[in-house]
């Protein structure tokens, strides 16, 4: 009776840790993978796991400089889970956080990072180029408005400042006025 009942708890308790330890849904690969060099225009990254993975799960890309990239959709599949992006990623360096809820309910994190060196076709440089002149255009033409805008503004100080000091001249010379009208009075009432 006790080797039938050691057998039960020894199978008993090797089902429950294998159990356990078979629900963790490991990473077991992506696309683009850790260290890769893509060539070509991407517009997702699919992590595939072990195992199943759980609502709630997400993927988060930043460039090198710690940019966001805006993931427009998530799809959580059968152990995949695919960040889609807004628009095709520009030739830069990458690093992907992942963070999921395995079957068991377990969190698992990770991340891992990749680089986009995709060539550009040459419309894209085109307009890229178009792109840069109009932003120098109009970064000159705001410094020529600021130019302008300061050399208005001193004049105008030096219109004030002369109009200051005719006022002032003014009130001098109206002041001097009266002291000499006051002192003639006092003069002529003395006598």
């Amino acid at each position: 009776m006790k080797r039938i009942v050691s057998t039960a708890i020894a199978v008993l308790l090797i089902t429950c840790f294998s159990t356990s330890a078979f629900a963790h849904s490991h990473l077991h690969g992506s696309n683009p993978a850790d260290g890769d060099v893509v060539t070509e225009p991407l517009e997702e990254i699919v992590l595939e796991f072990e195992g199943q993975i759980e609502e709630g799960s997400i993927i988060e890309v930043t460039t090198t400089d710690g940019e966001a990239v805006e993931i427009e959709d998530i799809v959580i599949g059968d152990g995949t889970l695919t960040g889609m992006v807004a628009e095709p990623l520009a030739n830069d360096e990458y690093q992907v956080t992942w963070s999921i809820i395995s079957a068991d309910g377990h969190p698992l994190e990770g991340e891992f990072s990749f680089a986009v060196d995709a060539e550009v076709p040459e419309a894209a440089e085109e307009e890229s180029a178009e792109s840069e002149a109009v932003e120098d255009e109009e970064a000159e033409e705001q410094a020529e408005t600021t130019a302008e805008d300061e050399a208005a503004t001193e004049s105008a100080e030096q219109v004030t400042e002369d109009d200051e000091s005719s006022s002032m001249t003014g009130i001098i010379i109206g002041a001097l006025i009266i002291i000499v009208i006051i002192g003639f009075f006092l003069v002529k009432r003395k006598k």
